[in-house]
């Protein structure tokens, strides 16, 4: 068994050898014949750019008669190494002087010529008439590829300078021969070495093996007497486990009745959200994207339509989720008894009265430590008849964009709701509507949204750009962009807030 061992063992390391050899061979000789290669090119170019020269140095050109006969001369006396020759061509791509050409006539010169490069393959005819050519000569006809040099010698005639890839192979190969013998011989000395260092492996292998028996029939009696203890821990696992269950199961139906009241809260919710349609009479198309973080929302949107005015807003209460959703529920109780039951058409006074009543509702007090929540809101007021629109806004600006221009009016930096440096009254805008223009309001959520390569906020800077690239598409098609370009940023990054963002297209 030993010695087959031996035998085996050194088979496998005669063998890697071998193939670590082969291999070395291979890429020695793919690295020499590339070298020589890239040697014979330069000296093919160096070659032709030496006759080009000594050809304007005589006067040699298209003109001289002798030019035909030198060319003949030089290609019949000059012998380049890898067999290789000079020739020259005309520009119909006959071959007017070669080795062996006799004076006067011409063949036709139809290799197809590659680049060093690996460029595309163009024929002889195809080279500019001022245009150095190095790379590669297929004789499709012959079997054989040149590495060739081309120069133009003058208007007429192109200058070839060849060396043949197949001998430059063929010295390669002889380049790389004592390798092998080598190779041959540290196989041989391996092989050997392998053998006789076996015996010694095999041995303290064995004496390993004796070692490890004893262990391991000291640690099956060790394994008996733990049997013994896991089988009685297994009991008391099962009891654990058991427990468990029953908690589980118990947390799990507490879990579904939160998840069913939330999910109830959210019908609640989508109801009190407006459903009739924006008058088409003022506004010619509109979209409204709402995408709440959680299952219910803090961002909420709201409008009325009356005989003479359009009343939108876009709200963002403190919070998401559940305690958003609440606010969420005051600030549209509150709009409704300001809009629907007071009848209040100034923008601005509306946010003063939304205001007024949630300090109220809230108990804000700047010293008895009352909530310091609030909402951040947009109010759009749009008068049918004279095409105006008033605007307020606590923190959120609005935006026009009008014929390629994009026009911002910011609102005032503070909330709706407690707040240290606020004014008295928030500011109401007023601006001259025209056809075609697009009105946004928003909440903070799409530009606060991470994501991107480097997990970033979108910006913005990155919003209005987006804005601007969109004017011309149907609103039900911008609603589609906004939407995919915000899914796309956030990638697998988590939604940070709630996302609103409204449209409207005047007509």
């Amino acid at each position: 068994m030993r010695r087959k061992f031996q035998i085996l063992l050194t088979i496998c390391m005669v063998a890697i050898f071998q193939v670590g050899i082969w291999t070395f061979t291979f890429i020695a000789k793919s690295y020499i014949n590339k070298e020589i290669i890239e040697q014979a090119a330069n000296d093919n170019k160096v070659i032709g750019l030496q006759l080009i020269t000594l050809f304007e140095k005589t006067g040699l050109g298209e003109n001289n008669p002798q030019t035909d006969s030198i060319l003949q001369h030089i290609c019949d006396e000059i012998k380049l190494p890898n067999g290789g020759f000079i020739c020259a061509i005309d520009l119909q791509g006959n071959l007017v002087a070669g080795p062996g050409l006799k004076p006067g006539m011409s063949m036709p010169f139809d290799p197809v010529l590659k680049r060093s490069d690996n460029s595309l393959e163009v024929m002889p005819l195809k080279l500019g008439k001022e245009e150095n050519f190095t790379g590669f000569a297929n004789f499709k006809k012959e079997g054989r590829i040149d590495v060739v040099a081309s120069i133009p010698i003058n208007e007429n005639l192109r200058l070839f300078v060849h060396q043949n890839t197949a001998i430059i192979s063929t010295r390669a190969a002889k380049y790389v021969r004592p390798l092998l013998y080598i190779g041959l011989i540290v196989t041989a000395l391996a092989g050997l070495i392998v053998f006789f260092s076996t015996n010694h492996i095999v041995v303290n292998y064995e004496n390993k093996i004796e070692i490890q028996n004893e262990q391991l029939k000291e640690s099956l009696n060790e394994t008996q007497e733990k049997q013994v203890e896991i089988l009685a821990q297994n009991d008391e696992l099962e009891k654990q486990r058991n427990a468990i269950t029953v908690q589980h199961d118990h947390i799990a139906a507490i879990n579904k009745d939160v998840n069913d009241s939330i999910l109830y809260a959210k019908r609640i919710q989508t109801a009190t959200l407006p459903k009739g349609e924006i008058d088409g009479e003022t506004i010619a198309e509109h979209f409204i994207l709402f995408i709440p973080r959680d299952i219910v929302s803090g961002d909420f949107y709201w409008y009325h339509n009356s005989e003479d005015s359009l009343i939108i807003a876009a709200v963002d209460c403190t919070g998401h989720g559940v305690p958003g959703a609440f606010m969420s529920m005051i600030g549209i109780t509150f709009l409704n008894e300001i809009v629907l039951g007071k009848k209040v058409r100034d923008a601005g006074l509306i946010l003063d009265l939304m205001r007024n009543n949630v300090i109220q509702a809230l108990d804000q007090d700047y010293g008895n430590g009352g909530a310091s929540d609030g909402m951040d809101m947009v109010v759009g007021i749009i008068d049918k008849k004279d095409r105006t629109l008033q605007f307020a806004g606590a923190y959120n600006p609005m935006i026009c964009v009008r014929n390629g221009s994009l026009i911002e009016i910011k609102g005032d930096r503070m909330p709706v709701g407690i707040y240290g440096k606020m004014k008295d009254h928030f500011t109401n805008h007023c601006i001259n509507l025209e056809k075609n223009d697009v009105i946004y309001f928003f909440s903070d959520g799409y530009s606060d949204q991470f994501g991107g390569s480097k997990g970033r906020k979108f910006m913005t800077k990155n919003f209005k750009n987006l804005l601007l690239e969109i004017e011309g598409y149907p609103m039900e098609s911008q609603k589609n962009i906004l939407l995919n370009t915000i899914k796309n940023w956030q990638g697998d990054h988590i939604q940070v807030d709630d996302i609103l963002v409204i449209g409207l297209k005047v007509n």
